[in-house]
């Protein structure tokens, strides 16, 4: 059963009594109708002391001070007011920012290509809790080829840059600048000595195989041969569908006229088309036979070019 209210328990068994659901009165009924309870007071907020509360809510005794110094110097209650807001403390989260976070960020925008390196993801066989850079001679200053002299990677770098920010008392941006220094030197020494390793066994009659430019030609000649192969079989194609004189296969002849006309020739073919003909500049309409009857012409043909007449007869 819910918790009620001392004055609201009289009151709920009155309400179940009229409805039914109690077949009796409690012996307690009547008392508590006789002597109602009474009502509990609000529970009172217990004091902050003054050493809790800020300064413009502090007592006459802590605030005497600020307020005779905000006189002297003719500040406003407003100000200090805003003023102390302002150095309360942030109750936020700082944000958790690790010094090889910033390297690696820095780092990858610096060398991009470096974050396609293959890299394993399974567990080292060194121990996590061990540290796995290499040991300084006291007296010297940490070098990149101390962790790596073929190929160091980003780890390597981070690790020698916090070694020589801690040892050569130096701020981390002068530690990174330091080991990039070394770590172009070692990627240079790299490249040239794959390069002349390349050159040594070639001249030694080593086959390297096809380089990427050359697999790119013989990709690009393959494919030159398919397309060569099938404008081949649709020319045959063609040839043998001309020979067979399949309709709508003719070759189209293009009329060669050598006489220059000055334009008359596009004129006349123009006005040609206008008004209906579709026959060539030098072909002639085929003349009627002498024999044949000449039609006869209407008297009414030439003033009636609308044809009315015809129409109403």
């Amino acid at each position: 059963m819910p918790r009620r209210i001392p004055i609201q328990v009289a009151q709920t068994v009155g309400r179940l009594l009229q409805g039914g659901y109690l077949k009796s009165s409690p012996a307690w009924y009547d008392t508590a109708l006789r002597y109602p309870a009474t009502t509990v007071p609000p529970r009172a907020a217990l004091p902050r002391p003054d050493s809790d509360l800020p300064r413009s809510l502090q007592g006459p005794t802590r605030s005497k001070a600020l307020e005779a110094a905000n006189q002297k110097k003719g500040r406003s209650a407003l100000n200090s007011a805003k003023k102390m807001r302002s150095q309360l403390p942030n109750l936020r989260p700082l944000p958790i920012v690790y010094e090889a976070d910033r390297i690696r960020r820095q780092f990858f925008r610096d060398h991009p290509w470096e974050a396609k390196r293959a890299s394993t993801l399974v567990e080292m066989d060194y121990a996590l809790d061990l540290d796995s850079s290499p040991e300084i001679a006291e007296g010297h200053m940490p070098e990149l080829y101390h962790w790596s002299r073929l190929n160091p990677n980003v780890e390597d770098v981070i690790q020698c840059t916090q070694k020589t920010s801690a040892m050569g008392n130096m701020s981390l941006s002068d530690a990174y600048r330091r080991t990039l220094a070394t770590y172009h030197a070692i990627q240079a020494e790299r490249e040239h000595r794959i390069r002349y390793a390349n050159y040594e066994a070639r001249y030694l009659g080593a086959d390297l195989g096809p380089s990427e430019t050359d697999r790119g030609f013989v990709k690009e000649q393959r494919e030159l041969d398919k397309w060569a192969a099938l404008s081949g079989t649709d020319v045959a194609a063609s040839d043998e569908s001309n020979a067979s004189g399949t309709p709508g296969a003719a070759e189209r002849k293009k009329r060669v006229d050598t006489l220059f006309s000055g334009g008359q020739v596009y004129l006349s073919a123009a006005a040609r088309s206008s008004s209906g003909q579709t026959s060539a500049p030098g072909s002639r309409a085929p003349s009627p036979p002498s024999n044949a009857p000449e039609p006869k012409k209407d008297a009414g043909e030439t003033s009636d070019f609308l044809g009315i007449a015809n129409a109403l007869s």
